[in-house]
C-alpha cells in the first residue's frame, strides 16, 4: 500500500478540544516557573504585592501583545527561510479562535518547518523568564502562562511534522499542515 504524496491535517473539533485540556494543564503548571523571579525577589525586599483594576488591564494588554508578538516571530521564522508570511484570525475546528501567520505555497524542510512552529514558544519564554526578574516582572507571569499554554497548537504540529518520513516537505496553512511526501 502506497501512501498518498499530499495529504493536509486540518485539526478539527475534537483536537481543539484536547489542546485546550493540554493549554489548561501548561497555564497552571507554568505559572509558578514564571513566578518564582518575583517571589525570590519579593523575599529578598520582604515585600507583598496587591493586584487592582489597572493591574488586570495591564496583565490583559500585555497577552494580548504576546499573541501579536508570536505571530510575527513566526513571520520573522518564515521570512528567513525564503517564505512570504500572511496573517490573519480563525477558529481551529470551528470552536477555538487564533490569529495565525501562514505561508501558503511554501515549502519548508523538516528542520525549518519545526523552527518556525517552535521559535515563538522557545523566545517568549526563555526571554519572558529573564524579564521576570526585573521591577515588573510581576506583570508578566500570568501573560507568559497563558502564552505558553497558547502554543500547544504549536507542539502538536511539530509533533506531526516528527512523525513524517524523512524527506518529507511541509506547507503552512491557515489551518493546518499540508505534507508533500516522497513516492515510496
Amino acid at each position: 500500500m502506497t501512501t498518498p504524496p499530499i495529504v493536509d491535517w486540518r485539526p478539527g473539533k475534537s483536537e481543539a478540544t484536547v489542546w485546550n485540556i493540554v493549554a489548561i494543564v501548561v497555564v497552571l503548571t507554568s505559572v509558578p516557573l514564571f513566578a518564582l523571579p518575583s517571589i525570590i525577589r519579593a523575599g529578598r525586599a520582604g515585600g507583598s504585592f496587591q493586584i487592582g483594576l489597572i493591574d488586570v488591564v495591564v496583565i490583559v494588554l500585555l497577552t494580548g501583545l504576546l499573541v501579536v508578538i508570536h505571530e510575527a516571530i513566526h513571520a520573522l521564522v518564515m521570512r528567513a527561510f525564503g517564505a512570504r508570511p500572511s496573517f490573519g484570525a480563525l477558529l481551529i475546528g470551528g470552536v477555538m479562535p487564533a490569529l495565525y501567520a501562514t505561508a501558503a505555497g511554501h515549502r519548508f524542510t523538516r528542520r525549518q518547518y519545526l523552527a518556525v512552529a517552535t521559535a515563538p514558544a522557545v523566545a517568549i519564554s526563555v526571554l519572558g523568564l529573564l524579564a521576570c526578574f526585573g521591577p515588573w516582572g510581576g506583570y508578566l507571569i500570568l501573560p507568559l502562562a497563558i502564552h505558553l499554554g497558547g502554543c500547544v497548537g504549536d507542539g502538536f504540529a511539530a509533533w506531526k511534522v516528527l512523525r513524517e518520513a524523512p524527506g518529507t516537505e511541509f506547507e503552512d496553512l491557515r489551518d493546518g499542515v499540508r505534507f508533500y511526501r516522497k513516492p515510496a
